[in-house]
């Protein structure tokens, strides 16, 4: 998929696992590009390197089945709430949230117009789509969010979970995926997925926590872009 923002372009690639790797395949007019390919993926890599590709991170696809967890409301100490739509104010908490994740950018140095255009076509795409979106707030300001896509009759995934870097580590994240967890449940949705970066390892193990061991790791991805 090609797309323009503000007269930058970018070309996004995704690869299975048993899809060759060409430099045909690599090949576009845009400024940026952006490669998932499956992380068991093994052929192809010399074109990778010989077309400088790098790779920046890895995710992987939580799995978590919600219909035996329980205790999840008792961790819910902030100020959480369902919201009605993808406003203006859930974009501005991703974009301070993100400055640095390499899912969302398409330059080694993370230059801000080309990460907040890929970020903003990312949350765009799950607009019409029927979807779960909350909110944390502290004395009405929006501090996390959290959106869930339904993708399929009792299944959900977590598209987007953001918290303002002044806020992480103070139990906005946590109070936010729990609420998520319960509210779900409580819906009769019976399993939940979520894609992790593997450099974010405090949401790894937050994901594990809340999972009380109903959790699995699958699908890894690795996300490449060209220098």
């Amino acid at each position: 998929m090609e797309e323009n923002n503000n007269k930058i372009s970018y070309h996004n690639i995704s690869i299975g696992e048993n899809e060759k790797i060409t430099k045909e395949l690599l090949a576009n007019g845009a400024n940026y590009v952006r490669l998932e390919i499956h992380s068991l993926n093994q052929t192809g890599r010399d074109v990778l390197e010989k077309e400088q590709f790098i790779m920046v991170d890895r995710t992987i696809k939580a799995q978590i089945a919600l219909s035996s967890l329980v205790g999840l409301e008792s961790l819910v100490r902030m100020d959480v709430r369902e919201l009605k739509d993808i406003t203006d104010e859930v974009y501005e908490v991703a974009k301070k949230a993100f400055t640095r994740d390499r899912r969302f950018f398409l330059s080694l140095n993370c230059e801000e117009k080309v990460g907040f255009a890929i970020l903003e076509d990312y949350i765009t795409q799950f607009k019409g789509k029927e979807k779960i979106i909350f909110g944390c707030f502290y004395k009405e300001k929006l501090i996390g969010v959290l959106i869930a896509v339904q993708i399929g009759g009792d299944e959900y995934e977590t598209v987007l979970g953001a918290v303002l870097p002044e806020w992480q580590s103070k139990g906005a994240g946590v109070s936010l995926y729990a609420s998520e967890l319960y509210q779900m449940k409580k819906r009769g949705i019976k399993t939940l997925f979520s894609r992790i970066s593997t450099d974010n390892v405090a949401s790894v193990n937050l994901h594990i926590m809340l999972s009380q061991g109903k959790i699995k790791f699958i699908q890894p991805l690795d996300i490449y872009i060209k220098k």
